[in-house]
């Protein structure tokens, strides 16, 4: 059996659209504060959370992410239904992202669609911001050493992680070469 080969695309934010936000300061806006020694670049993402009023908060912690061996056979995407998740590198390197568009969870056979499944390469200053839903891989961090993000997602009451196996004849292969 031949996997289909997923082409890895620059990251950028026209291209990233329809899956969440790309987090960067490159060609944004900024103001300057702190008696003009600082350049804010005001809500680069938006964090979303299904039921603030039931306690559901924003929340950052640091994920360790193992790098991956390439190539990677693409098994599995998930989604968090019930609020966004954006991952922010700490050590300036490179990672690996692969996403589908959301898909309704009250469908009976709700999983993302193969066809429009994409993969992009970060710069190593970027951060993305998954949308509410968007079905994406774990972590796939790329290089010879672990990478540190910083992770800005949900912390509330219900399931916000569901993970979708793919059946083995829809694998995919991701192969990067640095």
């Amino acid at each position: 059996m031949t996997l289909r080969k997923l082409k890895i695309e620059p990251l950028t934010k026209e291209a990233f659209a329809s899956f969440g936000d790309v987090i960067e300061t490159d060609q944004r806006p900024f103001r300057m504060i702190n008696n003009g020694s600082t350049r804010r670049y005001h809500s680069l993402a938006q964090v979303e959370t299904a039921y603030p009023a039931d306690g559901d908060r924003a929340i950052i912690s640091i994920f360790r992410a193992q790098t991956t061996k390439m190539p990677c056979v693409i098994r599995m995407l998930e989604r968090h239904p019930l609020g966004s998740q954006a991952f922010i590198p700490l050590l300036g390197r490179p990672s690996l992202i692969v996403v589908a568009p959301p898909t309704n969870p009250s469908i009976n056979d709700d999983k993302p669609q193969l066809d429009l499944i994409r993969a992009f390469i970060t710069n190593g200053k970027q951060g993305i911001n998954y949308s509410r839903g968007t079905w994406h891989h774990p972590v796939l961090a790329i290089g010879n050493e672990e990478d540190d993000l910083l992770v800005v997602d949900r912390e509330g009451t219900g399931n916000n992680c569901d993970e979708h196996f793919f059946e083995e004849h829809e694998h995919m292969i991701l192969d990067y070469q640095s």
